[in-house]
């Protein structure tokens, strides 16, 4: 290894130029036009839930509406226009970097004001990636974004899937956004479908051409440069030059870089540096490597691939089973939590259903999660949520269709044998969900529940 850096520094560099650009091919997957046209420089709104038909983001969820726009301030501000929202309904409004960095969130947890929010490029360093607070009465606030393209994400709690979807579209009617001139010159590219053309002869090239682009769109500030020095080190000797075009070093083997690369991320993704234990075989990202990554360019590669445009943790914490869900014909999964998982009052939980693609599920009642709103019930046939009791349920997991006293309580798996996950969302967690004193659901294995007149187990008695 020293002595392949020594005759080739550019090797290890264009390594980490590879990991620090994977995430924009994400960017480039969201941002290109749609099939009918629309341009996504303008506001998208999503209203109605996800179904298995969307497969553009991975691990989708089904919890809430998504209002979607990948922002351009290279030439133009933005004003964006923020609405009353029920103070117990959660609600985020997410700005992101190209690479998935979330450096703010405004809405329900934040308590944000509603009124209009300017977004422009950062000027210094200090408020790179901050909002200053409006003081002239025309916005609420001042966001300065540390990049010039960027990606803005609503997401709107619903709280059922039906008679709630047209509540949260009348909400939806109240965002908006406009772009408004601004004196300073223009900076970097402008967001086309242009801009993600892919002229290169293999993936890695493509990558570190998007990464010389997309370096372009970070604003000159005033004060310590908006990237790490080393950082802006490595990806010059990777051939990433100033003027948003790639050179590749004459001694560079791009095959060895992007293999050594893609190597190194997905064992990121298996190492406890990246993967924190709960209880019960359940894990999850460690809340320092999800949302904002800082210089850990390799956790931000990975939530790249498993869950774009990930949340921070004060948000939603996103824990995984550990060992691979795999169902034979006549096999079913029970799931049994000790008790209502702790969020706050405007916070909710669910569970999600995926392929192995981290696609949605399609099956014959079109359900995809089950959760705090759904209607969920005891053994005993009481609702779980509803009454201010608390104690063990469990949600079932099998292919075919079970007992009718099991309907609200199941979550339907992939009729085709193989492998499947589901991923817990808990939006605004109580820290119980973090630390290790929630105790997460058994996963017990068993035969597929069939039958008119099978019976849940019998329930412990409830505690308050």
């Amino acid at each position: 290894m020293i002595l392949r850096d020594t005759l080739c520094p550019a090797q290890s560099a264009t390594e980490f130029a590879i990991t620090y650009g994977e995430p924009l091919l994400s960017y480039a997957r969201a941002c290109v036009s749609s099939a009918s046209g629309a341009p996504a420089t303008q506001l998208y709104t999503n209203t109605a839930p996800i179904t298995p038909e969307h497969t553009t983001v991975v691990s989708p969820n089904v919890d809430t509406l998504y209002m979607s726009q990948c922002y351009d301030i290279s030439r133009e501000d933005l004003v964006i226009t923020i609405p009353e929202v029920d103070s117990s309904r959660y609600y985020g409004v997410s700005f992101y970097t190209p690479e998935g960095d979330d450096y703010l969130n405004l809405g329900s947890l934040a308590q944000t004001q509603a009124g209009r929010y300017l977004l422009t490029p950062a000027v210094t360093s200090d408020t790179a990636g901050q909002m200053v607070t409006g003081s002239d009465g025309t916005y609420q606030g001042t966001i300065y974004s540390p990049r010039t393209l960027g990606y803005l994400l609503i997401r709107i709690a619903l709280k059922n899937q039906d008679s709630d979807v047209e509540v949260v579209n009348e909400i939806e009617r109240g965002f908006n956004t406009t772009a408004t001139p601004r004196g300073s010159g223009p900076i970097g590219p402008e967001l086309t479908d242009d801009l993600f053309t892919n002229t290169s002869s293999s993936q890695a090239e493509y990558i570190l051409a998007l990464t010389a682009l997309f370096n372009e769109t970070v604003p000159s500030a005033n004060g310590e440069p908006l990237l790490p020095e080393e950082t802006t080190s490595n990806l010059s000797v990777a051939g990433i030059g100033s003027d948003g075009t790639y050179q590749p070093p004459d001694c560079v083997n791009l095959e060895e870089a992007y293999s050594t690369a893609n190597t190194s991320i997905t064992n990121y993704r298996q190492s406890s540096e990246f993967v924190q234990s709960l209880n019960n075989g359940w894990v999850m990202a460690r809340p320092i490597v999800i949302g904002q990554y800082g210089d850990n360019y390799e956790a931000r590669a990975v939530i790249a691939r498993i869950g774009y445009l990930g949340l921070t943790e004060d948000q939603v914490i996103y824990p995984v089973y550990l060992e691979v869900f795999s169902l034979g014909d006549n096999e079913s999964y029970t799931l049994r939590f000790a008790g209502k998982p702790p969020v706050a009052d405007n916070g909710f939980w669910s569970i999600t259903m995926y392929s192995p693609e981290l696609q949605l599920v399609p099956n014959s009642i079109n359900r995809y999660s089950l959760g705090d709103r759904s209607n969920l019930t005891y053994p005993d046939g009481t609702l779980v949520y509803g009454t201010d009791t608390d104690g063990p349920f469990d949600i079932l997991v099998q292919a075919s269709q079970p007992p009718a006293n099991w309907t609200s309580n199941w979550l339907p798996s992939p009729r085709t044998l193989g492998p499947f996950s589901m991923t817990l969302r808990f939006y605004i967690p109580d820290e119980a969900l973090s630390d290790g004193s929630y105790i997460y659901p058994q996963v017990i294995k068993g035969a597929v529940v069939s039958g008119t007149n099978w019976t849940m187990p019998a329930r412990p008695k409830r505690f308050l």
